[in-house]
């Protein structure tokens, strides 16, 4: 029998257990689907003008995105040997699966982070590869059924700006 005295006591103790209990159960509904996109490793590599890309930006646009990836944009940098691999929620973690656009661009000299690492041409490249509206380089990110635990290889975007100025009609 609870005394006067314990009485406030007792109460917190039973609100401590019930708190408890509802984190703990908590805790086990959160164990199913957290809501994220499932994403794959995904790595390729962009050469410009048959040079690595050194220092670009590369972005993954979705074809069709659904009402969960519409905000999603898987995006790389382009290392000195002209790989990149995908980041989407955390470094690296990859893409979803998806048919994309893909744009291609260098920070202007203004932003660069790493000194001489955009191109002399950076203006054409960027009017040429990094239009989002209509680009002109496109990926499929597919995982398929015998390489469920590897990387997912894009083909290499080989870049020219000589190309942008043959299309030219002013040039």
């Amino acid at each position: 029998m609870l005394m006067d005295s314990d009485r406030p006591r007792a109460h917190r103790l039973m609100s401590r257990w019930v708190a408890l209990a509802l984190l703990a159960s908590g805790s086990f509904i959160g164990c199913g689907d957290s809501g994220r996109v499932p994403v794959y490793p995904v790595r390729g590599k962009v050469t410009l003008d048959g040079k690595p890309a050194v220092g670009a930006y590369i972005k993954f646009i979705a074809v069709n995105p659904n009402e969960k990836t519409k905000w999603m944009i898987p995006k790389g940098i382009v290392d000195s040997a002209g790989n990149y691999r995908l980041d989407t929620y955390v470094t690296g973690d990859g893409a979803p699966e998806g048919e994309y656009g893909v744009t291609i661009n260098w920070p202007t000299p203004e932003e660069d982070t790493e000194p001489n690492t955009f191109p002399d041409v950076w203006e054409e490249v960027r009017d040429k590869y990094a239009d989002r509206k209509n680009p002109q380089l496109h990926a499929v990110v597919q995982l398929s059924t015998d390489n469920e635990d590897e990387e997912i290889t894009i083909p290499t975007f080989e870049l020219s700006v000589d190309e942008y100025f043959e299309d030219d009609p002013d040039e």
